[in-house]
């Protein structure tokens, strides 16, 4: 499969975008639609506050003090609303589009936004708590990953065996 094509078509369909315009067979999968709503919440939030950032360096539309900004690189919000708008904002939106169309670099725009996110997260942690918030910042992920293996672990042991995930005591 190359770059632009399509994963959930088969490579004949994916050339001839006309061979598939007729059927209604291909629905996303329910990752893919995931990810759909979840950057979409996301971009529209930090458009939406990036935006406010944008109209008021001060930070008064968001009820922020400047005085919050010192000990950072930062004399206003104007610089972070312009990489929350952008970054955190715009590029969740186009990750959605890019699943929504299904295009096979989906998974890795959903995984894009994801690192975007957290890294925009930890960069505040320690903007605004210190480095000692690096700590807290992999705790969480370390508990996100084992939560995810868990999750993946067991669906595929249900898989396995055939069965829905459920608890067996």
């Amino acid at each position: 499969m190359t770059l632009g094509t399509k994963p959930w078509t088969t490579e004949s369909t994916a050339r001839h975008p006309a061979a598939r315009r007729g059927s209604t067979s291909h629905r996303l999968p329910g990752l893919a639609r995931l990810a759909i709503v979840l950057e979409i919440l996301l971009g529209i939030g930090a458009v939406g506050g990036g935006s406010l950032f944008i109209l008021a360096p001060d930070g008064h539309l968001m009820g922020l003090p400047l005085k919050m900004l010192a000990g950072t690189p930062f004399h206003s919000f104007l610089v972070p609303g312009l990489l929350l708008f952008t970054f955190v904002g715009v590029g969740p939106i186009l990750a959605a589009a890019i699943t929504a169309r299904q295009l096979t670099i989906g998974p890795l725009a959903a995984l894009a936004v994801g690192v975007t996110l957290m890294t925009w997260i930890t960069v505040e942690m320690v903007l605004f708590a210190g480095a000692t918030s690096l700590l807290w910042a992999f705790y969480l992920v370390l508990g996100t990953v084992i939560a995810a293996v868990g999750a993946a672990w067991w669906r595929s042991n249900a898989a396995r065996n055939g069965t829905e995930p459920g608890i067996d005591l």
